[in-house]
Parts: C-alpha cells; sequence; structure tokens
C-alpha cells in the first residue's frame, strides 16, 4: 500500500531512488539467509551506488553555486536525480561491490565471490588503483553483530549504512535509533508529506505527524467494517459537502476535558496520496488554519493547529511535538515521544 510503487528486490533492474520497500524486504531475506551470494551481491550493489553518490555528491559541493537558476529547489532535484544516477552506474560499478564480495565471502570460508555474483566490468579501469574503496572495506569496526544475529559483522554494517541512507528521503527522515516501524512509516509517507507542503505551506514534519499521530504510525488506520483501509490518514470527517465514499467508525472526542466514545463519518479515499492531496487542500485552502502556515516551525504550527480546533483532545499538540520528536532534524527533535492515545479526530 505504498503511495510509489516500486519492484520487489534490489537488482539489477532495479531503478527508482523511490522504491522505499525494497531494502526492508533485503533485510528480512538476508536475515532468513545470511548466506545467500545473491542477496550479498545485492546489498553490496546498493552499498556501491550510495558511496558512488557520496562522490557526486562531493563534485558539486565543489562546484561554484551561482547563478540565476540556483536555488534549494534546483539543488534539490539535482541531489535527486544524482541519487538515480548513482543507481545506474551501480551497474556495471566501479569494483566497490565486488571487494565487499570478496570480503564477506572471506568470512565466510570462501575465498572468492561467485563469478557471476557482481559483473566487476570496471576491474580493469579499477586495477591501477587498488585502493579504491578502501574506505569502506573493514566494517568489522563500523558495526559488530547483535546478540542472537546470524549476519555477519559486514554484512550487519553494510545494511545499517544503507538503512542511514535511504535516497530522496533523507530530508524528512526517522531519528537515529527509531524502531522500525516509525523507519517504514516515515519512509513510506516522506514525499508525501513534502508534496502537501508545497501544496498547503504548512510544514511536512508537522502533516507526516499528524498522519502518524492519527494513524498510530498506520496501525490505527480508519477501516471498513470489512477490514479493508480508507486510506484516510488525518482523521478527516465527513461533512455535508463531502460527496466521496464514506466509512462509520467509533471515535474519542473531547466534551470539557472529557472524553467519550461517538459514532462518526469520516472519509475513505483511494489512494494515500488522496488522502495527503485532501489535507492539503482543506488546510491550505481554510481561513481557519491560515495562522498553521505561517507558523516559524513545526512546533510552533502544532500549537496553531491545536488552537485552530483541528482535534478536540486538550493535549493534541503536545502528543504531535512528542511523534516529531522521532523526526531526524528539526525543533521537535529533543520531545520525548508522547503516547498515540486518542485524539479526537480532525476536520
Amino acid at each position: 500500500m505504498a503511495i510509489l510503487s516500486g519492484a520487489g528486490s534490489l537488482d539489477s533492474g532495479q531503478a527508482s531512488i523511490f522504491d522505499f520497500g525494497s531494502l526492508g524486504a533485503l533485510k528480512r531475506d538476508v536475515s532468513v539467509n545470511p548466506n545467500s551470494a545473491d542477496k550479498q551481491a545485492q546489498v553490496a550493489k546498493q552499498f556501491e551506488a550510495v558511496y558512488i553518490q557520496m562522490m557526486l555528491k562531493r563534485m558539486r559541493e565543489a562546484t561554484m553555486k551561482s547563478g540565476l537558476f540556483d536555488s534549494e529547489q534546483s539543488r534539490m532535484i539535482q541531489s535527486m536525480a544524482d541519487e538515480q544516477l548513482a543507481l545506474q552506474l551501480a551497474t556495471p560499478g566501479i569494483g566497490l561491490a565486488q571487494s565487499l564480495l570478496r570480503q564477506m565471502r572471506a568470512q565466510n570460508g570462501d575465498a572468492q565471490p561467485p563469478a557471476d555474483a557482481v559483473v566487476d566490468d570496471a576491474a580493469q579501469a579499477n586495477a591501477a588503483d587498488p585502493a579504491q574503496g578502501e574506505m569502506a572495506l573493514d566494517l568489522r569496526r563500523m558495526a559488530p553483530p547483535r546478540a542472537g544475529s546470524s549476519l555477519s559483522p559486514e554484512l550487519a554494517a553494510l545494511l545499517r549504512v544503507l538503512d542511514r541512507n535511504r535516497p530522496a528521503d533523507r530530508a524528512l527522515a526517522a531519528a537515529e535509533g527509531a524502531p522500525e516501524h516509525v523507519v517504514e512509516f516515515v519512509s513510506q509517507m516522506a514525499s508525501a508529506a513534502k508534496a502537501a507542503e508545497r501544496m498547503s505551506g504548512v510544514p511536512a514534519r508537522l502533516i507526516l505527524g499528524q498522519a502518524a499521530l492519527e494513524s498510530g504510525w498506520g496501525k490505527r488506520e480508519i477501516r471498513y467494517e470489512d477490514g479493508r483501509t480508507s486510506y484516510n490518514l488525518f482523521g478527516i470527517k465527513a461533512n455535508d459537502a463531502w460527496k466521496g465514499k464514506v466509512v462509520n467508525v467509533m471515535t474519542t472526542e473531547y466534551e470539557d476535558g472529557v472524553p467519550r466514545k461517538v459514532m462518526q463519518p469520516f472519509r475513505a479515499y483511494n489512494s494515500y496520496a488522496e488522502s495527503f492531496a485532501d489535507y492539503a487542500r482543506l488546510i491550505g485552502g481554510s481561513p481557519r488554519y491560515e495562522a498553521v502556515a505561517q507558523a516559524r516551525d513545526e512546533v510552533d504550527a502544532a500549537r496553531r493547529i491545536q488552537a485552530a480546533g483541528y482535534a478536540t483532545d486538550p493535549r493534541y499538540a503536545e502528543k504531535l511535538i512528542g511523534i516529531m520528536g522521532q523526526f531526524r532534524g528539526g525543533r521537535a527533535g529533543a520531545a520525548a515521544a508522547a503516547g498515540l492515545g486518542g485524539d479526537g479526530g480532525g476536520i
């Protein structure tokens, strides 16, 4: 149920930086079969793509930044293009993946990786520089295996590096050490939150925080009686003006600070992308929430959206700030994570 679809595995055919689900699938496959030559080759190839992208980034940083078309937006687009290019350059690669595989296979008692594990078309070009990629080879010191883990130190380290360098969503990412369900939710929804920010002017961190709070990180989504999701991540109710699909669910409302259970109609969508877009239209186009888009940062925006009456929970802003504390960076980064109790619905 991802916003942007992608391939099911990270192989030479994978060519999209928006394929957020593939890393999780690869991690699960490697955990089940850590000695699989095919899976090790996929991990090594993805690490090589990250390494190439770092090289491109350093090259861009060394370039003079001036001119009519130089802006934060153009640099973001260039960065995404470089990430896509790095994925493509990783096949056939620059020899780093092959070196990593040799180390991993040696750790398992094999002298060499299988001949077809990673096509090393660039080996001759790199032969003159035997130090190529040496900075990444001694991975044992980076991440010793966790207790009970069957992964080799090298493979565990590679997966940790890939997890910290997921392309396209680093500008809005889970904090270091965040639980896996937080990492997965942020990875899946970050791009849509940024798009909603552009439409509404509301900080993307607040938008993503609301989606997480209202849906319990996707675990308490509003659903039909048969269990199907409504894709309503924001608890937006269906009023008389709504002509789309509706789902009726029991929710918690607060009257004079006292919670009570009531049956309420909520909007239903065909995708998460529709949910984010509808949120952006409602918030961005309503004078009631105009002050939210003018907030200094996401913490200020959380307080303003509660003051505007988005939810009836008197602790709504406090909970939002706690949720946003699980995102990397931002003003809410130091806030303690709040509980995901009843939030009182949406608009």
